[in-house]
């Protein structure tokens, strides 16, 4: 008939998914903590956010064209700049100790926490329950359904994970020995 891949439940159970996180440099601390997870966790949903961000540019020039206005791509494109950055951070963080990176999860934690309040007023943007038209016009369609893939479902969980996973390794750390400190 067709083919058929040969995966058993032995061979799915029998992955080491350290190998797997390893091969591409995630989850590398000493001591990998909640917030080590946590930071992982925001670089992998970080990734996605670009990619789909990416795909929500392309769509929404095939659909509704370039002309958005310059506030709109002037915004776009530093959210996405300061997305793939942070995405970076984040990756980096899940595999340092907390102590030796303290200060980018201190920026990591800025970043999150004004980031929250943009994804809040975006998302209600998108759900057309805020209206700024000087800084964009409530999409419909394909651009809208791209949007909302990209910045809510993405964009959110990667604010989140970053938000959570750098008060962990600024605040509640376990990674270090209060002797060090």
């Amino acid at each position: 008939m067709g083919y058929t891949p040969k995966v058993s439940l032995n061979s799915l159970q029998s992955m080491n998914p350290k190998k797997v996180f390893s091969g591409i440099g995630l989850f590398q601390a000493p001591v990998v903590t909640a917030g080590h997870r946590f930071m992982g966790v925001a670089a992998l949903l970080g990734t996605c956010f670009v990619v789909s961000h990416m795909v929500t540019v392309v769509v929404t020039c095939m659909v509704d064209g370039f002309n958005w206005g310059v506030t709109a791509w002037i915004l776009d494109v530093m959210g996405f700049l300061a997305g793939l950055f942070f995405a970076i951070q984040c990756w980096l963080s899940s595999s340092r100790k907390s102590d030796d990176f303290r200060k980018e999860n201190s920026w990591i934690l800025v970043w999150a926490v004004v980031t929250f309040g943009a994804r809040i007023l975006d998302t209600l943007m998108l759900f057309g329950v805020v209206k700024w038209n000087a800084v964009y016009v409530t999409p419909v369609g394909a651009t809208l359904w791209s949007n909302i893939i990209s910045e809510v479902v993405f964009g959110v969980a990667f604010n989140g994970a970053a938000l959570v996973g750098s008060l962990m390794l600024l605040f509640f750390y376990q990674d270090v020995d209060p002797a060090e400190t």
